[in-house]
This record gives C-alpha cells, structure tokens and sequence, in this order.
C-alpha cells in the first residue's frame, strides 16, 4: 500500500503531467499511423468525408448521390446484404439520406463545426490518397491521417485539462490520476481513429469546462470570454447544448452568490449565442427560416420511438447486444399500443428536409402523448443502454475485457465518488450538472456509449477522486478556495 501512494502522490507533480501527455500523445500518433487510411467500421465517416469534399470544392455543406441507397463499388455479398436492409431501401425511394437529406443541396442536417473542421483539413492538405471503409474503397475526401492526428492531440490534450481540474476541485494527485487512466481509456483511443463528431465535441467540452473553472477561481475578463468563445465552438459541434446554458449560470451562481459578475457573465454567454448567428444566418438564407437546432432531431427521435415497435425492428435477426432488449421489449407491448398508424415513415414527396424534420417530430410527439407509460419505460431502456460497459457491436474476449477492465470499474467508481465529493460541491457543481444533463437527455431522446463518451473525462475523475480517497491519501484540498469564503457553509 506504501508504494501505491508512492506512485500516486508522484503523478501529482508537474513533471509527471507532461510524462503522461506525451505518453498519451504517442500512443494516439502510433495509433493512427498504423491504420492509415483505413477507415474503423463506425457508421456515418463516409458522410463526413463526402461533406468535407463538397466543402473544399466550395459547394458548403452537402452529401452526394453516392451516398443514398446501395453504392456502386461494394461486393455482390455487401450489396445483397445492404438489400435486406430497410432503411437503406427507404432512402433510395426517396432519394435522401435518411429519408430527410436531398443531394447536391444544402443540409442543416449536420452541426457545421466538425464538417468544416474536416473541410478545412481537406481544402489545405489535398484529398485521400484512398481510404478502405470494409470492402468499399472511398477515392474522395480528407486525407485521413492528418485527421486522425488533429483529433490525436485534442484528446491528448484532455489529459492536461484533467490534471487541470483535479488539482482545482480536488488535489493535483486526483488530477494525475485521472489523465493517467485517460491516456489509455479505449473509447478515448476508439474515436480519436474514427471520423466522427465524439472526438471533438468531447475536446471542446473540456475546454468549456476548463475555462468554466478558471472563471470560478478569477473572474476576469479574459476567462468570461474564453468560456464564452470555448461554450459557443462547443454549442456549433452539437447544438442541444444551448439548453445547457441555464445550468452554465447556475454553476457559477452557486459558489459566488452576490458576489458574481453578471455583466461579464452576461458578455459571455452573448458571445456564446453570437456563435450561432453565422450558422442561424446561412439557414435563413438557404432555406427561408432562422433555424438554429439541426434537421436530424425528428429522425433521431423517430428511431429510438415509433421505428422501435415496426417489423423491422421486432423481426431483425441481427439484433445484438441492447438491441435485443429493444426487441423483445417491443414485441411484448406492441398488441397494447394506440396510435400506431404513426409509427411507420412518413410517405414524404415534395417536403423539404425542414418539413420533414416537423413531420417526423410530430409523429413522435403523437406516439408519445398516446403512449406515455411505453415511453417512459423506454426512457428507463436508453438510460440502461448510456451506461452499457461493452458495446453490442464488441467483437471478442480481448475487446470485452479490455472495456470492462477500464470503464467497467470507472463508472462504480465514479458514482462513489459522486456521493463522496459533496465537500465542496458549489465549485463542482459543473461536474454533477453535465452528468446529470448528460443522462436526462439521453434518456429522453437518443442513446448509446458515443452519447456518453463526451462526459466520460468527469466521470475519470470522480473515479480517481475516490480511489486516492481510497487508498488514504488527501482528496480534498486543504483550504478553503476563495470563491466560497464569504458564501454559506456547504
């Protein structure tokens, strides 16, 4: 036990921050580098790659018609698989990616920051030498690598912002143990490798966050800007996190009372919305409305709802994982349902993809209001799903314990740590509040591990404050931080 404190009270140093780091760094460079240009199978990378393409030609934000129905250059058994597949057929009916994105048209479908980040990536770097998604070979979009290695040091980067916050909320110990267990966390290392929004998101997050806490122990100009320009990169890569907001103030309230700054809070939170306006803009001018919130909201909520209960759910012999709970789930209150004539996809013609996103989110709304009890039981299922240790698509032993000897121990942890944390619990609010937010969203709309993965860092965290609290060394800090002083006792 001796050397175990030994080993932790040594992580809390400077010098073992940077170790970590560039510990982290080179095993995300490495990890990159030996894929390639090959692609992960995590569903929608083509997308973004196609988007970026249309971006750097100039074109703006825009899937093409390769990308609807069945593609040309897959193998007859990838094509006869891709047959059987109901959503793909739909879409080839209706010409459009999900049934809502036309091609060769603009789409707010997509929040734009991490399309134009890989835009950009495309527009400065050149395209792919080639890119292998499974047996399809994808001769357009950004070059890979260089992807991958942006996304490699964002997340590295997350490591710094631990050390950051545990040394501010909790001790610099708690802070280096938290990046250590980062720095080879696999669902970290998983979506730095895939092209999608996750890695970004979760890095600009972080830096609201960061930035959030500087703002709790100075509040000065420079950290109410920082956290308004971090929280509005952050809203432009996924934009339900305006209604984050309220909890922004709240978590800033609570520990200066009185005492807060609400002009340059109010600054901050304007440049935060500021953010927006170019993105609310462009919409208002392609599409003749001021749209804000993206098209996919309707399609989402459509899939974790009334597509639950349709043949080509109950009836699907691939299900794995979670997915079977669906399943059997639906069969058994099907018979029981009412409304079910606004389960299925809405017939679509001439609609375009903001009239659908309305149509598709008033058929929710209707199966919702008319099956209440259903729902909140399936709310109860996604919220099950959000904090699932192993994916469903988790193919092999290496995999499974390789999940379940990280985050299967992480998440216990970190709810012990929750409930051991509440010494100074005004400063840590934030933390409680993206958890919670996290799951409460999740719940109510859509789930999986890539909606929790954002929030894992502070979940890290929590986890490492309560295995140093463990263990006996000092978790909490020794003083009272300034900022709560002259406030209530906690």
């Amino acid at each position: 036990m001796r050397r175990i404190r030994s080993l932790l009270t040594a992580l809390g140093s400077p010098r073992a921050m940077w170790i970590i780091f560039a510990f982290g760094l080179a095993v995300r460079v490495t990890l990159t580098l030996a894929l390639g240009h090959r692609l992960l199978p995590m569903a929608d990378q083509p997308v973004f790659l196609d988007m970026a393409e249309h971006i750097a030609r100039g074109d703006g934000i825009m899937v093409s018609p390769e990308l609807i129905g069945i593609p040309d250059n897959v193998t007859e058994a990838m094509r006869a698989e891709l047959a059987t597949r109901p959503e793909r057929m739909r879409d080839e009916q209706l010409n459009a990616l999900w049934g809502i994105v036309r091609p060769n048209a603009p789409t707010a479908f997509f929040e734009p920051f991490y399309p134009l980040f890989v835009g950009g990536i495309r527009w400065l770097f050149g395209p792919t030498p080639g890119t292998r998604f499974g047996p399809e070979v994808i001769p357009f979009g950004p070059n890979v690598v260089i992807v991958r290695l942006f996304q490699s040091l964002f997340d590295a980067s997350v490591i710094l912002i631990l050390f950051y916050l545990g040394r501010a909320l909790f001790t610099p110990v708690v802070g280096g143990l938290a990046g250590l267990i980062y720095s080879l966390y696999p669902y970290s290392l998983a979506f730095v490798t895939n092209l999608v929004t996750q890695n970004t998101y979760l890095f600009l997050q972080a830096l609201m966050v960061f930035f959030f806490v500087r703002a709790l122990d100075r509040q000065s100009w420079a950290n109410y800007v920082l956290l308004g320009l971090t929280a509005g990169l952050t809203l432009l890569t996924r934009i339900s996190l305006i209604t984050f907001i309220p909890f922004i103030i709240l978590c800033l309230w609570l520990p200066w009372g009185r005492r807060l700054k609400w002009g340059r809070l109010a600054v901050s939170m304007a440049i935060m919305v500021l953010a927006a306006v170019p993105w609310v803009m462009r919409n208002y001018a392609l599409f003749g409305e001021p749209i804000l919130l993206p098209t996919k909201g309707g399609r989402n909520l459509w899939e974790y709802n009334n597509q639950m209960f349709l043949p080509e759910r109950t009836e699907d012999a691939r299900a794995a994982g979670v997915m079977i709970t669906y399943r059997e789930f639906a069969r058994r209150h099907y018979p029981d349902l009412k409304a079910k004539e606004l389960l299925p996809f809405p017939e679509f013609t001439d609609e375009n993809e903001i009239e659908r996103d309305r149509i598709l989110n008033q058929r929710v709304k209707g199966f919702i209001l008319a099956n209440p009890v259903v729902y909140v039981k399936l709310c109860f299922l996604r919220l099950y799903q959000l904090f699932r240790v192993a994916p469903s698509s988790a193919k092999g032993p290496l995999v499974t314990l390789g999940t379940w000897a990280t985050v299967g121990w992480i998440l216990p942890a970190a709810f012990l740590g929750l409930l051991f944390s509440f010494k100074h619990w005004r400063r840590r609010s934030v933390l409680y509040a993206l958890i919670f937010y996290t799951a409460a969203t999740a719940a109510a709309t859509a789930s999986g591990i890539p909606h929790r993965v954002p929030t894992d860092p502070y979940f890290i965290l929590l986890a490492a404050f309560f295995i140093v609290k463990l263990v006996g060394l000092e978790a909490e800090p020794q003083t009272v931080p300034n900022n709560q002083r002259l406030t209530t006792n906690d």
